[in-house]
């Protein structure tokens, strides 16, 4: 992982969330997806009810489904990329989300004996956490009951999942963002990259030039490829790899498409490099990769 400074990180936009000012936590459940790249001083606990895609969350890009949980610490710019727009559904929501602040829950409230293991565990969450296991299965619950209670009871069920997710085990928790990551918080290089990751992913079946997308953001090859590393802390090989291994994913979880099918549909020119590359990055073959996703979310 390439170490950051602060400028060298792509800079994202400010989302301001007016509820915390006034609350000690928000929860709702919302029908978008985020695909802004955005970051705010509040953390995020996020729970995915539907939809497959791939989340982008600091240095780090990752797959969503059904039961991803994140926690996204404070001012880690982020944002979703899913493989289907949202229906905009408020019956059928695309994820539940709680949002609070340190500053919300009061210096007072932290400082008590009681909040001990919560305080330290908030302390350690500056780079988001993806969640697993029993700890990832009761908070799902938890939350799903949250649409239904009243706010004494949702204040109740939000200490005990901050309490579950400070005490789960540490194989239960994965760190998204590399211990050197350091967003720097120019809202024009943000467009820049959102424009070369739509460009990307509507050509992701296709071979995918580098000179083709400098020249589609204005910059020529050497120029691009500097800015690029400098914003997202990877080369731009590597940034199109990955996220042709999370649409490969997608594929395997959501089609009886063949291995090699589906290679080639992601924009992968050869098997072995495909077989390579995915098991580099999920650490299985794609075959076991669909044999334990279907274990979970049976097609």
């Amino acid at each position: 992982m390439v170490k950051a400074s602060a400028t060298t990180a792509i800079e994202a936009q400010r989302e301001i969330i007016t509820a915390c000012e006034t609350q000690l936590f928000s929860f709702k459940a919302d029908t978008d997806m985020w695909s802004t790249w955005h970051y705010h001083p509040e953390i995020d606990i996020l729970l995915i009810l539907k939809n497959t895609g791939h989340h982008i969350t600091g240095d780090c890009i990752g797959e969503i489904m059904p039961g991803t949980l994140i926690l996204n610490g404070a001012n880690v710019p982020h944002a979703f990329q899913p493989s289907e727009a949202p229906d905009g559904d408020p019956e059928n929501p695309a994820m539940l989300v709680i949002q609070f602040s340190e500053e919300s829950l009061g210096s007072e409230f932290l400082s008590k004996p009681e909040m001990e293991q919560i305080r330290a565990f908030l302390e350690s969450t500056r780079r988001s956490i993806e969640f697993s296991g029993k700890a990832r299965e009761r908070v799902e619950e938890m939350m799903k009951l949250m649409p239904q209670q009243n706010a004494t009871q949702r204040l109740a069920q939000f200490l005990l999942i901050l309490d579950t997710l400070a005490s789960a085990p540490e194989d239960e928790r994965r760190p998204l963002v590399s211990a050197f990551y350091s967003p720097s918080l120019n809202e024009r290089n943000v467009k820049r990259i959102d424009l070369v990751k739509d460009w990307i992913i509507e050509n992701l079946g296709s071979e995918i030039r580098l000179e083709a997308v400098a020249k589609h953001i204005g910059f020529s090859p050497k120029s691009f490829s500097r800015f690029f590393k400098k914003n997202t802390g990877k080369s731009f090989i590597q940034y199109v790899n990955e996220l042709r291994v999370g649409e490969a994913c997608r594929l395997l979880m959501q089609s009886d498409s063949s291995v090699a099918e589906i290679c080639y549909a992601s924009g992968f020119q050869n098997l072995s490099n495909f077989n390579r590359q995915f098991k580099e990055r999920k650490g299985v073959s794609p075959k076991e990769f669909r044999r334990q996703c279907r274990e979970r979310l049976p097609v």
